[in-house]
């Protein structure tokens, strides 16, 4: 589950590293009985108002977020270059709705 680092931070005491991140929800993961405001796309993700703080150690490796339209600008340059399919697996886009977590709702991010 991809999630979206907001900051780390390293406890003097115990000489552990932390982050707080929030939380990304790809379509299928949403909670059950929650609407969904379109048709998802399989590297969609949806930003929430959900903040943890977890150990470092436990972050899986890099993804990337983008911009709708800079994620289809990439998937276009895969597509013309010489494999034919999109071997990038850890890229995906933010959607322009923002699910909130509290309210079990979506609103559209430009609003």
């Amino acid at each position: 589950m991809p999630n979206k680092l907001q900051e780390m931070w390293e406890d003097n005491k115990t000489n552990k590293k932390w982050v707080t991140v929030t939380r990304c929800f790809f379509p299928d993961e949403l909670p059950e009985g929650v609407g969904r405001p379109c048709a998802p796309e399989g590297n969609e993700v949806y930003e929430s108002n959900h903040e943890t703080t977890l150990a470092a150690g436990l972050i899986h490796g890099p993804c990337k977020l983008l911009p709708p339209r800079k994620f289809y600008e990439e998937r276009v340059i895969q597509t013309h270059s010489q494999t034919t399919t999109f071997d990038r697996p850890n890229m995906f886009f933010l959607c322009k709705w923002f699910y909130d977590e509290k309210k079990r709702v979506f609103r559209d991010v430009t609003c």
